[in-house]
């Protein structure tokens, strides 16, 4: 099954209304705090301890019933509960085969051949039974619903980006494929957002490979969804021309090739073959996100990070020491600055190895997953330090945090100019930095009365209504600013970091060291990060839109 543009469609096309799910539900650890039929956060006292309003806790009939869903790894009880909620919805078409429910395709046959899943969903089918007092001699049918859960249900995330459950939608959206290159991304809104002209968005046609064909209207016929719950719109990133498939993506994209076939897996259990995963060689953004120096070893490599003799032992080494610290820090098992100083000594000094008996030191390309990871548990780490320190290293702990950040949004930047579906990433990563930027200025011993200093009169004119430049030129200009203001403030930012410095700078990734740091007042060193600030949210503002729309919680 797949979603075929009957028409060109521009980037940054809404390609139709919001959609309400055919069912929702909540993870495990959202049910005390949000509400389980909008999904917004409940109010301090609220009517029912489930639901934010009376109407809302009208929306579920399962709410006087007993029973909780267990937990029958690998289903959660969240798919249950979705599973539930789509059998009992008036809209459900029970006299569907087990392959197909509501025009979506279950995938039955081939989870119930999987032993990891076989047993878990006949265990999860019975529960529902029983709840749903079913008279029918097997389970078939809520064998179906689950899944067409597994197969077809998406997570939905707040404004922050937190997974808070998981919803199933129609046919409209659950036909849009996967690939790791899509031309198309989606979003989610709260039931207040209105949309009044629904012509407005370009026709899409369901276009079945097997056995029938539903044109929208029979398919908006067909199946009824509930009218509440959290919303989805799918939008372009890319120009789409008519009878181009429409693809989302399904997974975190800033992995290199295995890991994102292994994560399909996992969760869908298909393999991709998209144009992406196919290159041979490997796309450029692949490549760099498996990246890695090979250099001539420093004598204080040896002191850290003793080498092997095969490379590819010597880069597993590299993560899996990188990615050990950064779970601990998660897990609280280390505090955060035994965290950067494991990271960094890592990041900063390499591994050493041996090829054709002579030594060489290897280190991550400033683009690899791993490295990324690192940038973003290091950025957490400083800023921790920076709350929980003494007074004197505060500004310092700050100033290192804002660096790592910023050091990312341009890693990102890099990556998406390769592959433009990774927008919606290196949206998150300007805004985070241009935050933190922000909050490290106000760290500044100077008066509020700065910030009316900081104006960029060749930038402030992109966000004008007026401005009828595109998104390759309104980047340009923005990312020309960011340039100039970077090499007056970039060696200010990584003081006391090693492996920052010796970066030339964040948008010149050659491992050139700086020399020396430029002479600047407490006040030029302000205005320079409060600029730089600005900036980075202006383009995040414009990645925002791209992907989500002017209305979006991204843009400013």
């Amino acid at each position: 099954m797949e979603i075929l543009a009957a028409e060109d469609i521009e980037i940054g096309t809404d390609l139709f209304p919001p959609l309400s799910p055919l069912a929702s539900s909540l993870y495990e650890s959202f049910l005390s705090s949000h509400c389980s039929s909008c999904f917004s956060l409940l109010p301090p006292s609220p009517p029912h301890s489930l639901y934010c309003s009376a109407t809302c806790s009208l929306t579920d009939s399962f709410t006087n019933f007993p029973e909780f869903p267990p937990e029958i790894t690998p289903i959660l009880p969240s798919d249950i509960r979705t599973a539930l909620r789509l059998l009992n919805s008036t809209g459900v078409d029970t006299s569907s085969s087990p392959h197909r429910l509501n025009g979506l395709l279950t995938n039955h046959h081939l989870l119930m051949a999987d032993s990891s899943f076989s047993l878990a969903i006949h265990h999860a089918a019975s529960f529902i039974a029983t709840v749903l007092r079913s008279n029918r001699k097997n389970t078939e049918l809520e064998e179906a619903a689950i899944c067409s859960v597994l197969t077809n249900a998406v997570e939905v995330q707040d404004s922050n980006g937190l997974a808070l459950g998981i919803a199933l939608y129609d046919s409209r959206f659950s036909w849009i494929n996967h690939s790791c290159s899509p031309n198309s991304c989606y979003r989610f809104v709260n039931n207040t957002t209105s949309y009044h002209d629904d012509l407005a968005y370009p026709i899409t046609i369901p276009h079945v490979t097997n056995t029938e064909t539903l044109s929208n209207l029979e398919l908006q016929e067909h199946v009824r969804t509930v009218g509440y719950g959290p919303k989805v719109i799918a939008r372009s990133i890319k120009r789409i021309k008519s009878g181009e498939e429409i693809t989302v993506s399904y997974i975190d994209l800033l992995q290199p090739t295995g890991l994102r076939q292994s994560d399909l897996w996992l969760k869908y259990r298909f393999m991709c073959n998209c144009g992406r995963c196919a290159a041979s060689p490997p796309a450029y953004v692949d490549s760099v996100l498996e990246g890695v120096l090979v250099l001539k070893p420093e004598e204080t490599t040896v002191d850290y990070h003793h080498g092997t003799t095969n490379k590819d032992e010597a880069v597993a080494k590299m993560t899996d020491y990188i990615q050990e610290a950064i779970d601990d820090f998660l897990s609280d098992n280390i505090d955060p600055k035994t965290c950067f100083e494991k990271i960094e000594s890592v990041l900063h000094h390499g591994i050493q190895f041996k090829a054709d008996s002579q030594p060489h030191c290897l280190q991550l390309h400033a683009c690899h997953y791993v490295a990324l990871n690192a940038y973003i548990t290091l950025a957490t780490a400083y800023r921790i330090r920076s709350i929980d320190s003494e007074t004197g290293i505060v500004f310092d702990m700050s100033r290192i945090s804002a660096a790592y950040s910023f050091f990312l949004a341009c890693a990102s930047h890099l990556l998406f100019s390769a592959e433009p579906c990774l927008a919606i990433s290196a949206a998150n990563f300007w805004k985070n930095a241009g935050e933190s930027l922000l909050d490290l200025a106000s760290k500044f011993p100077l008066e509020r009365s700065v910030e009316s200093d900081v104006k960029c009169t060749k930038c402030l004119i992109l966000g004008t209504p007026n401005s009828n430049r595109d998104i390759k030129e309104k980047s340009r200009q923005i990312l020309s600013c960011v340039t100039d203001i970077s090499q007056v403030i970039w060696s200010f930012l990584t003081r006391g970091c090693p492996y920052l410095q010796k970066f030339r700078s964040p948008v010149d990734f050659s491992l050139t060291r700086i020399n020396g740091e430029r002479k600047e007042s407490i006040k030029d060193q302000t205005v320079n990060v409060l600029l730089l600030s600005f900036h980075c949210v202006l383009y995040a503002d414009l990645l925002a839109d791209l992907c989500y729309g002017e209305k979006s919680h991204l843009v400013s």
